[in-house]
């Protein structure tokens, strides 16, 4: 399984965790960032830490895309669908987690919402979670319908 964020964001809380470090605990640019540091006209301690705060961002997009990835494993598996999760990516600007499942040979490619996970993941929403449910039975239905 594959799972992957296409672009990056910072939260609030990841700026002003990097915000608040001392200058030795941010780590270092690279040659290539620096570089792009001096041309932006951005100091660098200032470019490193908004590198730092993209890199604690995607990390927590990852782990989103990989729960996201076991609950659809988990739901697979309950409704005893032959289908594995191949591939999860989220893409940042578009907002939507781009989703293949694998029937035998057979790929089948499907979005969701990202609002629609958080709502899941963070409130617990029972409307989510049946509206994701509703989702997963129509990709379900329609690769049958297609073979």
């Amino acid at each position: 399984m594959e799972i992957a964020v296409d672009g990056w964001r910072a939260s609030a809380a990841d700026w002003e965790a990097v915000k608040s470090l001392p200058p030795e605990q941010v780590p270092p640019l690279s040659r290539e960032q620096r570089e792009v540091a001096r041309k932006l006209g951005i100091p660098e301690l200032d470019y490193a830490r908004s590198a730092l705060a993209g890199r604690r961002s995607q990390d927590a997009l990852l782990a989103k895309g990989e729960r996201l990835a076991g609950l659809l494993a988990r739901m697979l598996a309950t409704k005893r669908v032959p289908a594995d999760v191949e591939r999860i990516t989220l893409r940042t600007f578009d907002e939507k987690f781009e989703i293949s499942l694998r029937f035998g040979q057979e790929t089948v490619p499907f979005r969701i919402a990202e609002q629609l996970v958080d709502d899941l993941f963070e409130n617990g929403s029972p409307e989510a979670e049946q509206r994701l449910t509703r989702i997963l039975e129509t990709v379900v239905q329609t690769r049958r319908r297609t073979q």
